[in-house]
């Protein structure tokens, strides 16, 4: 079974920008589209934004899905529905958006830019309700060690991060041979499978048992997610 892989450089991610926000799109989205940047499986969105100080901005969900919010910098105030939803950095908030449904995301502080990633899985199924699916995660207490966030038989992928300074190759197993492999890199550089990756740069992986990677720098940050 040979590897496929697709590398998502982070300078040729789509770029939304107005007084809001600041939105680079790691796959199609809204009026961004590129043929060389379809997504494959389940995930669909992976956006790098940044929210204005005080601002609010609506997303439209446009499948039934897994909506995950990761703060990188402050906090998301998040409603949906008319239930409000905060979250922190070092949390991750999963939410069941279903199509058609908007949630409401603001920037509580007046002054200063939230960053947040956001990722999209298409489902068809929702078994956790959204007060369920808030996980905490602390990197910083556990250095050079990939720390899994979210995993739950109730839910169709897994999510692992974790922060690092260069040392030995790390092997990521992956629990389901038709699960796929996406890292996403929050800052720092990594080698991915031989690759070179930097910061905001992906990489998706498929039809891989086993993925070998390992810091290039210090205080480098990965995103892990194995998905269908």
């Amino acid at each position: 079974m040979d590897i496929q892989e697709k590398i998502y450089p982070a300078d040729e991610r789509g770029l939304t920008e107005t007084s809001i926000v600041k939105r680079h799109s790691t796959f199609n989205f809204e009026k961004y589209y590129h043929k060389d940047k379809v997504a494959s499986g389940a995930l669909f969105i992976c956006n790098d934004e940044y929210i204005a100080g005080g601002k609010l901005s609506f997303f439209l969900s446009r499948e039934d899905s897994y909506q995950l919010f990761f703060p990188v910098t402050g906090r998301l105030d998040i409603v949906q529905n008319g239930k409000a939803f905060s979250i922190e950095t070092g949390q991750v908030q999963v939410l069941n958006a279903g199509k058609g449904e908007v949630l409401e995301i603001s920037n509580p502080y007046s002054n200063d830019l939230v960053n947040y990633l956001q990722i999209g899985l298409t489902t068809d199924l929702f078994l956790l309700r959204a007060g369920e699916m808030r996980f905490n995660f602390d990197f910083e207490k556990y250095p050079n060690q990939l720390t899994e966030i979210i995993s739950s038989t109730k839910l169709p992928f897994k999510l692992s991060t974790g922060i690092f300074t260069p040392q030995e190759e790390i092997t990521y197993q992956l629990q389901n041979p038709e699960n796929k492999f996406f890292c996403f890199i929050i800052d720092g550089a990594f080698e991915v499978e031989g690759r070179r990756l930097h910061a905001r740069d992906s990489l998706a992986l498929w039809n891989v048992e086993q993925v070998k990677w390992s810091a290039l720098s210090n205080h480098a940050i990965i995103l892990i997610l194995a998905h269908l």
